[in-house]
């Protein structure tokens, strides 16, 4: 079995055209850019979010020339409502009931979204905007449900570690040769390039 698992730090992101960035990446950028700080586990992601919006705003010629490539990042409405929902509750939420895990005892629904005395119409609303805000380097695609047909794979996953999302994720790119870029140990992703700084993983690198 090949685990073709990459370190971060050494991945060089004009490498390829395109890239499938987990929610956890997707969160540890918009902290970023919202002014929540992000965790130093979460730097490497950053960085890595930073030099492919850097090599697609590389305007001088000469220098465009050399880039292998501009790559993107791609965007599906699975991942897209993971990231906001993810964030909602783990970022926004848990910073209104003062952080630590004391927010894990509230009812998102009825304590946070509902509640007239929160923020999270702002909360929301800021997110919306800095997600917007990516839009020029990101391509929007299609989730192939129709055609990855979750019921071949639902009945393996009470026996993997990962979640239904991950699993989806990783039949998503099954063949695509796109790299997956996370932080999230359960994502052992046979044959599909992985790029992370998460040392569970990258126990399992074959390269």
């Amino acid at each position: 079995m090949a685990y073709p698992i990459h370190h971060i730090k050494d991945y060089i992101p004009e490498n390829h055209p395109c890239y499938f960035c987990d929610a956890n990446v997707w969160i540890a950028i918009l902290k970023c850019y919202g002014l929540k700080g992000v965790t130093s586990e979460e730097v490497p992601y950053q960085d890595f979010f930073e030099a492919i919006i850097n090599l697609n705003e590389i305007r001088d010629p000469v220098v465009a020339k050399r880039i292998k490539h501009r790559p993107k990042v791609i965007l599906t409405s699975l991942l897209l409502s993971e990231i906001i929902n993810a964030y909602m509750r783990n970022v926004a939420m848990k910073l209104f009931f003062g952080g630590g895990d004391t927010y894990k005892s509230h009812n998102y629904k009825s304590d946070y979204r509902e509640n007239p005395h929160s923020d999270y119409k702002k909360q929301i609303k800021t997110l919306t905007s800095d997600l917007c805000a990516f839009q020029d380097y990101v391509i929007l695609i299609d989730d192939d449900f129709t055609t990855i047909s979750p019921f071949s794979f639902l009945p393996s996953l009470a026996a993997l570690s990962m979640d239904f999302n991950d699993l989806y994720y990783y039949h998503f790119l099954k063949g695509k040769n796109i790299p997956f870029v996370t932080h999230d140990k359960d994502c052992l992703f046979q044959d599909i390039p992985v790029i992370t700084s998460q040392s569970a993983l990258l126990m399992h690198s074959t390269i």
